[in-house]
């Protein structure tokens, strides 16, 4: 049965209801490749010369996804918008990356991405940690500035992925003895949390078990950007950290959660918001958790920059058309953001077996 004797046998209200459906999702389908258009143009104007020889490009056709190639006038390499890009080389077409992009600032799963896009759930694992690798050079750039709070999260182990042969340490056992570490030990993650009053978050894994001066100096010290007071808990290491960078320190004693008017309660709530957010992936891989950190952290600095009609226009513009090309296999080879041999060197004269 054809389009015109399905539209036949429908009754005038229906033809109607249906014509309605057909407009309003053409406008929003022409509006979204207008949209998506404007932005690979934009990203067009950029490209001139050739980066290797540095001689004038033109045009050269267009790939099957509608991407402008080019050759150079000199050395005769060719090249397209999206080389360097995150998309170089992809099979996918950029309403995909666009759609998928949609998914993750709204939370979506792996598995729910697959199915909204028509792809396979490996296909849907690899797009989105490329796409949180690209949103690395977004989060390095914020910057601390005037009051800020500071404090610490701590996140169990999770080995998630790990063969069993590469297992450093035992199965772990559901049950309330299955830890022989209790509180705050090296089998614990440090996360080092820190936000200022015009909303710039820092959320960074700084190490094992509790917080230190040196800590603090890699992960916030490089992030500051004129900070003149910090409100933070009775943590000892704040209290060196802060005098060598010349930071007036608002320490709050301990056993309180506030002193006076001072608090860390935005911070406090911060932690019970990825907590809540985390938890939805249903375990997060060591290995990949400094990645989920930034990409909660891009969409709290991206709904406190933009209005929410604009989020997902900027977000294109900062992970598809950066300059940052990443390969499959890097996703596969991201290092341990933590020492293993550390966390559980009571195993390693033991069996495993």
């Amino acid at each position: 049965m054809n389009i015109k004797e399905l539209v036949n046998d429908l009754d005038p209200v229906t033809i109607i209801e249906f014509k309605n459906y057909i407009v309003e999702n053409l406008m929003e389908f022409c509006s979204k490749k207008n949209s998506n258009s404007k932005i690979i143009s934009s990203h067009r104007n950029n490209i001139l010369f050739c980066n290797v020889c540095g001689c004038k490009l033109r045009k050269n056709g267009k790939t099957k996804n509608g991407i402008q190639k080019y050759i150079c006038s000199g050395c005769n390499r060719t090249s397209s918008e999206s080389t360097n890009t995150i998309i170089y080389h992809s099979k996918l077409s950029f309403d995909i990356w666009s759609k998928v992009i949609d998914n993750l600032l709204d939370g979506f799963s792996i598995r729910r991405i697959a199915e909204e896009n028509n792809i396979s759930v490996y296909t849907s694992f690899r797009i989105r940690h490329k796409i949180l690798l690209a949103l690395k050079s977004f989060v390095k750039g914020i910057k601390l500035s005037g009051k800020a709070q500071s404090d610490e999260k701590y996140f169990s182990i999770n080995l998630k992925g790990t063969k069993t042969e590469n297992m450093p340490r035992y199965s772990k056992k559901r049950t309330s003895t299955s830890s022989p570490y209790k509180g705050i030990s090296h089998h614990k993650i440090c996360v080092i949390s820190t936000l200022d009053e015009y909303d710039n978050l820092i959320l960074q894994i700084a190490g094992l078990g509790r917080c230190t001066t040196n800590m603090l100096k890699e992960c916030i010290g490089p992030r500051l950007n004129n900070v003149k007071v910090m409100t933070t808990d009775s943590a000892s290491a704040y209290q060196e950290f802060c005098s060598n960078y010349n930071i007036e320190l608002q320490a709050i004693p301990s056993g309180f959660h506030s002193n006076g008017i001072l608090n860390i309660a935005e911070i406090n709530g911060i932690h019970s918001q990825l907590e809540t957010w985390i938890s939805k992936f249903r375990g997060v891989s060591i290995r990949h958790l400094q990645e989920y950190l930034d990409w909660f952290v891009y969409i709290f600095t991206m709904k406190k920059r933009f209005r929410l009609n604009k989020v997902k226009t900027e977000s294109y513009r900062n992970i598809i058309l950066n300059n940052n090309y990443i390969k499959s296999n890097d996703i596969f080879t991201i290092q341990m953001p933590i020492d293993l041999n550390i966390a559980y060197g009571e195993y390693q004269n033991q069996s495993l077996c």
